[in-house]
Parts: C-alpha cells; sequence; structure tokens
C-alpha cells in the first residue's frame, strides 16, 4: 500500500508565492542569451633573421629614398598584416517564440603593412607617404531570424551596421600620385647613377561597407 503525505497549509502557500518569481526567472533566461565574448592576443614575430629583397616602398631599404632596395628582418620583429588583439561579443534577444533578433561586435587593433616586415618605416612626406601600417577598427552587425514552421526559418541581417569606413589590412608600394592627389610620373630628378626615385605610399585594403541580406532556410527532412 502506497502512503500520501499531505502536504500543511502554510507550505502549500510559501509553493504557490513562489510560482510568479520562478515564471519571471524563466522568462528572463529565455529573453535574452548573451554569448561568451572573445578576446584573442596573437603576438606572431619572425624567430629567425631574414633578407628581403623587395623592400620597394620601406624607407629603410639599402638603396636609399624612392628607391628598390632590400631590408633586413631580424628575429622578434612583429609579422604583417596580423593584428596582435581581436575582440568579439554578442547578444542574442528572443521578442517572442519564434523571433530572436543578434547584435555581434567585431573589434582588432591595427597592424604593420606588408612590407614593413621590419618595423622601421617612417614616412617623411616626401619620397615615402603613409605610416606603413593599417589602423584598428570595430563593427557593429545586427541579424534577426523567424522560424515560420517547423523547417523553415526567415533571417535578415545587416553587416556593418553603423557603415564605418575602415581598412582590413596595408601594404607599401609605389605611387604616381602626391600627397595632395596629383598625379606625377616622375616625381624626382635622376640620381648620379641614372636612376629615378619613386614616390611611395601605404595602400590600404578597404573593408566591406554596409550590406544588407535577406534570406530563408528549410530544413529538410
Amino acid at each position: 500500500m502506497t502512503r500520501s503525505r499531505a502536504i500543511p497549509p502554510r507550505q502549500r502557500l510559501a509553493t504557490r508565492r513562489q510560482l510568479p518569481r520562478l515564471h519571471r526567472v524563466a522568462a528572463a533566461r529565455h529573453a535574452a542569451r548573451p554569448s561568451p565574448t572573445a578576446t584573442r592576443f596573437l603576438d606572431a614575430r619572425f624567430t629567425s633573421s631574414e633578407r628581403v629583397n623587395d623592400g620597394t616602398g620601406n624607407s629603410s631599404n639599402d638603396e636609399g629614398p624612392g628607391l628598390a632596395g632590400a631590408i633586413d628582418v631580424v628575429a622578434g620583429d612583429r609579422l604583417p598584416l596580423i593584428p596582435r588583439q581581436t575582440f568579439k561579443a554578442s547578444l542574442a534577444v528572443a521578442v517572442e517564440a519564434r523571433t530572436t533578433l543578434a547584435l555581434d561586435l567585431v573589434a582588432t587593433s591595427g597592424a604593420p603593412a606588408r612590407g614593413n616586415e621590419n618595423g622601421a618605416h617612417a614616412a617623411d612626406g616626401v619620397f615615402y607617404l603613409g605610416p606603413g601600417r593599417s589602423p584598428g577598427y570595430a563593427v557593429v552587425n545586427f541579424g534577426a531570424t523567424m522560424q515560420t514552421t517547423p523547417a523553415l526559418t526567415l533571417f535578415a541581417r545587416i553587416a556593418n551596421v553603423l557603415d564605418r569606413r575602415y581598412a582590413s589590412a596595408a601594404q607599401l608600394g609605389p605611387t604616381g600620385f602626391d600627397a595632395a592627389g596629383g598625379f606625377v610620373s616622375q616625381p624626382f630628378p635622376a640620381d648620379a647613377p641614372g636612376r629615378y626615385p619613386l614616390r611611395n605610399s601605404t595602400f590600404y585594403a578597404a573593408g566591406a561597407p554596409r550590406l544588407f541580406s535577406l534570406g530563408l532556410r528549410y530544413a529538410f527532412d
């Protein structure tokens, strides 16, 4: 025989009073689903010495200003194009049972330009323009999903919501334009051996502008 134990009235009353609080906690957990933030520190450096023959665009080349010489890389110099720090964070909010809104942030620090492997490039405003590195940047993205049926999900995304102008990488090289934007094919006279120095600059790889996208996903059984 199974015996049942009656719950005292005070205990039943306390249990009922706890129900609204439990419902609020469950609703809060369902409404906001923050993803863990991620921070990466990557100190990428050369582990041995090297001589880079194509030092065009680097002010420290061994041939002189505006000429195509070589540069020396030593162990400990930073690898180009690789930012030291990257930070990512995201937040997803369920506004109802079938609709979710998401916001994420991606931020990176600056990085040396390709051609500045030795980190010794310095702009002088005459033969060399630009800092020889790409600056850091931060981009905010937004997304939304709606599950219309168990198999069909609609989604929308806005990349780079603030339409931030940024550079994802940089490279050193010769240019035919001066600091004012005017084109000059031979900006400097020939030197004693008859070589014509060129003006050099830092070229940037433009980051993606604001981008809207719509789509759907269908899950087949």
